[in-house]
């Protein structure tokens, strides 16, 4: 059963207007595009992270500033639902779930800096003990949910963001970037100084990503429906 459109709002992040015309990016009654770098934004905000984190300055925002429905989503100009579920709390629906024939932190290193997914496998264990559920899915579970994208209830989308921001930003503490641009950088020309740095750098959102697959897959049942400018197994 469709739910109906007036109960949700699904934020989709873009970050060059260009993009608005390029990929034909519309507001509806249900769809409300958000600019990810837009540092004038009125209320609390990361914008100014955006190269970094993607689209966690549209959740950080929505999170921060309550902007409240009873069913809230996320997704970005490049991939979009083309229709919405009815789903109970402690459900979520996504774009795609990808069983690995290797685990998800094979998946990472095969990528990206794994000495940064190994630090957020720490700061799980420092919080929620070792052996702990998360700390688990991330080493050995071979179950993605990727995109950054999905519709849920917003209660549940508190508990999210409860869950992996301050991951995020203990990362950042340890790492002493203190939410500043230049420190981001420094560390991916650091990390990456030989190989695209200007895709690395978003190491943050690439963490988040799994977080979020790592939330969805331990504490919800993820409902997968495929959305447009998907392709099944790929992700990037």
């Amino acid at each position: 059963m469709e739910i109906a459109e007036k109960e949700m709002t699904v934020w989709l992040t873009y970050h060059d207007d260009a993009q608005i015309e390029q990929y034909n990016l519309k507001e509806d009654d249900t769809i409300r595009l958000f600019k990810g770098n837009n540092t004038e934004v009125e209320g609390e905000n990361i914008n100014h992270l955006n190269r970094f984190y993607s689209e966690m300055t549209t959740m950080y925002w929505v999170w921060k500033n309550k902007k409240r429905s009873k069913y809230v989503g996320f997704c970005h100009y490049r991939r979009r639902f083309t229709h919405f579920m009815e789903i109970e709390h402690g459900e979520c629906q996504v774009m795609e779930m990808v069983s690995f024939p290797f685990t998800v932190f094979q998946h990472y290193k095969d990528a990206h800096n794994y000495n940064d997914f190994y630090d957020i496998v720490d700061i799980l264990n420092e919080k929620y003990g070792k052996d702990n559920k998360y700390s688990e899915y991330m080493l050995n579970s071979k179950t993605f949910i990727p995109f950054c994208s999905y519709i849920m209830h917003y209660d549940d989308f508190e508990s999210l963001c409860g869950f992996f921001f301050p991951i995020l930003f203990e990362f950042d503490r340890r790492h002493g970037l203190n939410m500043n641009e230049e420190s981001y950088w420094a560390k991916a020309e650091k990390d990456f100084r030989y190989d695209k740095k200007e895709y690395q750098c978003r190491a943050v959102s690439f963490l988040a990503e799994r977080l979020i697959s790592c939330y969805i897959v331990c504490n919800m049942k993820a409902v997968c429906v495929k959305a447009l400018g998907t392709k099944l197994g790929y992700y990037d």
